[in-house]
Order: C-alpha cells, then structure tokens, then sequence
C-alpha cells in the first residue's frame, strides 16, 4: 500500500531521473551549465529514491545515513551552476574542489563511523552551509546584473528571475526541514511538514528544468574583460574632463545616435559604441552615469521607446505591428520590450499604439 509520501516520491523520481537523462542525451554539444543542471536534478532524485526505499525497508541504515550527506552538497552545486549561467568563460579550477571538500568528508565520516557521524550538531552544520551558499548565489546574480547592465544593452538578458525562485525554494526547504527536525524532537506530528519538504523538492526541479534547460541552450554570459571594466566604474579614478569637453562628447554622442541609430542593433555593447564614437568606453560609461543619470542599458533603450513611441504615432504602414516595431527599433524579445516600454511610459506598447489608431 502506497502512502500519500510515496506517491510523491515516485512523481519526483520518475521526472527526476527522466529529466537528467535528457538533459544529458539529447545534445551532443552540451556546456558545463547542462552538467550542473542535470547534477543538481540528479542528486535531488537520488536523495528522494534512498527515502523511498528506507520507506520500503530496503537498505534502511545505508540510506539513512548517507542522508545526512546531501545538504551538504546542494550549495556547491547551485553556486557554480549559477557561475556557469552568469560568467561566460566560467572554468572548474583545483579551488573550485574545496567547495565539495565538506560533502567528502562527511561521506568519509559516514563509512568510518558506520553513521554514527550524524547528529544534530551535524545537521546544523548542513543548515547553516545551505544558507551561506544560498547567500552567495543571490550576490552572484546581483553581481551578474550589474556587469550586464554596465556593458550590454539585451534587456532579456536580465530576466533571471526565476534563479532567485530556485534560490528561495531551496531556503524554504531548509526553512521547512528545521521546523520538522524541531517537530521531531518535540514528538510531535511531521507527517505535513515532511511532505512539503517533498513538494518544494518537486517544485525545484521543475523550475530549474524548464527555465535552466531553456537558458543553457541561449548561452550568454559576462566575460573577464565585462566584470574588471565593470569594476572599474566603482573606483574614484576617473578621466578627468573640463565642462566644455564633457559637453562636446555629449553633443557627439547624442548626434552619433541620431545619425546612425546605433540603438537599433539588439546586440550593442558599450566597447562597440565607444568604438564607433572615438572615446574610452570607460569615458563613455562615466558620461551616460553622470549626465543622463542611467545606466548603460537603461540609456540606450531611452532611444529604443522614444523611436517606437514615433511609429505608433507615424506608422508607415495601416496594418504595423508592435513587432514589427519592436524588432525594428532593437529589442529581441516582446516580453522585454512590454517591461521597458510601460516603464518608460507607464502603459503598455498596446494602449499607446490604440491612442493612434
């Protein structure tokens, strides 16, 4: 007779395992993004089909014990998962080892005291090392947006939303296992708590499955030269300039926009700009901040609305699309250009097209 908790368990290895194998088959041009992904996939799995078969009484003390293992092994992962998505020239170096370093031991510390090894002052220890590697994922990503913002103007290339749901669903498995350790220890019932832990874990892999999968097949990324130019921007040294030459460089961007419309190209980078211009991009940087208050990515899709903006209200032909106006002005993608266009104007690209029409 099958338990509501083993009803879970088999949705969550079935998909779990059906999911890595995919991951893993179905391109042969795989990055180390997908290895990670199916990694992390792969180990939630596994850890779920050790609790189904201690459930079952099949190898009960191995799985029991190797259990106390796994927490110690998710924040690794989901950090330099996280890396590969956010740092294009990502690499595993003999450093990155030491991340796994505590996972090890606690193996080792497992076959050596036949699990005994254990005990609650463990499981804070696994607590505790989830939650500082969570914390650091969230500055990777802050990280990644800043650099991204700095150096390239692809707004979808900041829709990396859904890694902070992974995050917090992970924290809330921590969260939800502490209260049930806690439950457990009062005698009381965890039978809720300990399938919400399931439910979460279910929800996990889905999440990373159909958002990561999606991002490592369209690679992008921050380079080495993107995060010291981004780093750079932080500093006090700055280029010095006069007014009359700031005004003058000013005046030459503004005009250089008009003229060639640079902004249409969705693939723009600050370094091709500048380059195109005949200024240090990192002068280029420091007058988008200081004059017009943005961003490198905020201030060339300023441009991007304000042209749209003329061809809802001077379409050159009756049957226009905001598609075909989206593409036109160097957006990429709908979803971005609906963000940054009601930002901009505060309604939709739809509502200002109808005020025209």
């Amino acid at each position: 007779m099958f338990s509501f908790t083993n009803v879970i368990h088999i949705i969550i290895i079935f998909q779990g395992a059906l999911l890595t194998l995919y991951i893993l088959i179905s391109n042969p041009k795989k990055n180390k993004g997908d290895f990670m992904l199916a990694a992390i996939i792969g180990t939630l799995t596994i850890q779920v089909l050790g609790l189904f078969l201690v459930n079952r009484g099949i190898a009960s003390n191995f799985f029991q014990s190797i259990n106390c293992a796994y927490g110690f092994l998710y924040g690794p992962l989901l950090l330099f998962y996280n890396k590969c998505i956010a740092q294009r020239q990502f690499a595993f170096g003999k450093v990155s080892a030491f991340h796994f370093l505590p996972f090890i031991t606690i193996c080792f510390g497992i076959w050596f005291t036949e699990g005994n090894i254990c005990q609650p002052e463990l499981y804070i220890g696994y607590v505790a090392h989830v939650l500082i590697y969570i914390f650091l994922c969230f500055l990777e990503v802050r990280r990644y947006k800043r650099v991204i913002k700095d150096n390239y103007s692809r707004l979808e290339w900041l829709n990396v939303g859904w890694l902070h749901w992974v995050f917090i669903i992970f924290s809330l498995i921590v969260l939800v296992d502490i209260t049930q350790f806690v439950a457990f220890f009062l005698k009381l019932n965890t039978y809720f708590l300990e399938n919400a832990v399931f439910l979460l874990m279910l929800a996990a892999i889905n999440l990373l499955y159909f958002y990561g999968f999606t991002t490592s097949r369209n690679p992008f990324g921050y380079s080495k030269d993107d995060l010291e130019f981004s780093a750079s921007l932080t500093s006090r040294n700055r280029i010095n300039t006069t007014l009359e030459e700031n005004k003058e460089l000013i005046d030459r961007l503004e005009a250089h926009l008009l003229r060639r419309e640079s902004f249409k190209n969705f693939n723009l980078t600050i370094a091709t700009l500048a380059n195109e211009i005949g200024i240090p991009k990192r002068k280029l940087s420091e007058l988008i901040n200081d004059h017009y208050d943005q961003n490198f990515v905020d201030f060339i899709n300023t441009y991007r609305i304000n042209r749209a903006k003329e061809r809802f209200m001077n379409p050159q032909s009756p049957n226009e699309t905001i598609l075909e106006v989206l593409y036109e002005v160097g957006f990429n993608s709908k979803s971005s250009f609906n963000t940054a266009f009601k930002k901009k104007t505060g309604i939709t690209p739809s509502e200002f097209k109808s005020k025209y029409n």
